[in-house]
């Protein structure tokens, strides 16, 4: 077993100063640990103080919901770290950006006609759109400069860093999809038609594809006065065609609500870069992530 050297390292942790920023992941537990400290274990509690003090909108958490908050928060923010490349990213610069939008944004939601959410965006107010329109425009100003710093530097990074929105693509397409199968059942539909038109064409005449004759007629007039007596026979082979029951299993509906953490983290594992625009944006992702697990925790995008 070869042993190391005096001057090699046994851990390999990545060092912050020699980390590139085209590196797709990173990991060094000093600067995890301010990481964690400046976005999570500081802030969460000092918002429930504020929050309580000025009684702004949150959920009402029992005590095991903060630790289960807590310990998602710590779970989301270790990918975060990761696979955002903040043992390179993260600066003081971001921890100044972070404090003021984390109560900044809780003060524009605790604004009258911004007390609403994205499912009923068709009933929204004036004002609610003032604001989501600002930050329409305020995000694809930033994702506008990062996209041209992505492709400053060296190929084929910025490849990889656009192609990476397909991430979250794929999983509100899959989201979608769930909810149509579980809503619509829409696999065993298909299934259930295909074998349908199965059955029906190994059986070309039976009533389902012959016009109507007069004995048919006379059954039909007897199945509306007694349904129950009345059969769906093959007046050719005298056997009924084996059509399968549609089988639904799903009792509960599902519905989509995508909630602003889900946006404002996806968001931030593009602002990964030392530059200062870059920074101040991962300050102001992080927070407006950081204050919707503040207030009401990591309510799912899929409901039943």
């Amino acid at each position: 077993m070869p042993v190391p050297g005096a001057q090699e390292p046994v851990l390999d942790f990545s060092d912050p100063y020699n980390v590139k920023e085209t590196a797709l992941f990173s990991f060094n537990p000093l600067v995890y640990l301010y990481f964690m400290l400046s976005f999570l274990l500081v802030p969460y509690p000092i918002y429930q103080l504020v929050a309580k003090r000025y009684n702004w909108e949150t959920n009402n958490k029992t005590m095991a919901r903060h630790y289960s908050d807590l310990l998602l928060g710590l779970s989301y923010g270790t990918l975060l770290f990761v696979f955002g490349n903040y043992t390179r990213a993260f600066s003081w610069i971001t921890v100044v950006a972070f404090y003021p939008s984390l109560f900044g944004y809780a003060l524009i939601a605790e604004l009258p006609f911004t007390k609403t959410s994205l499912p009923n965006i068709k009933n929204w107010p004036f004002g609610m759109w003032v604001v989501f329109l600002t930050a329409v425009a305020i995000i694809l100003a930033f994702a506008a400069f990062h996209i041209y710093w992505a492709a400053t530097l060296a190929l084929p990074f910025v490849i990889y860093y656009v192609c990476s929105l397909l991430v979250p693509i794929f999983l509100f397409t899959i989201s979608i999809a769930l909810i149509k199968e579980n809503n619509k059942n829409w696999t065993r539909t298909f299934i259930h038609g295909y074998r349908v038109r199965w059955a029906t064409s190994r059986h070309p005449g039976s009533s389902m594809n012959k016009k109507k004759t007069s004995d048919e007629e006379e059954q039909q007039d007897e199945a509306a006065v007694n349904p129950e007596s009345s059969t769906s026979v093959d007046p050719v082979t005298q056997h009924q065609p084996i059509v399968p029951e549609l089988y639904n299993p799903y009792t509960r509906t599902l519905s989509l609500h995508l909630h602003h953490w889900q946006i404002f983290y996806v968001l931030a594992y593009f602002t990964r870069f030392t530059h200062p625009v870059s920074q101040v944006g991962a300050g102001i992702v992080l927070a407006c992530y950081m204050e919707g697990i503040c207030a009401y925790g990591y309510d799912q995008l899929l409901n039943d």
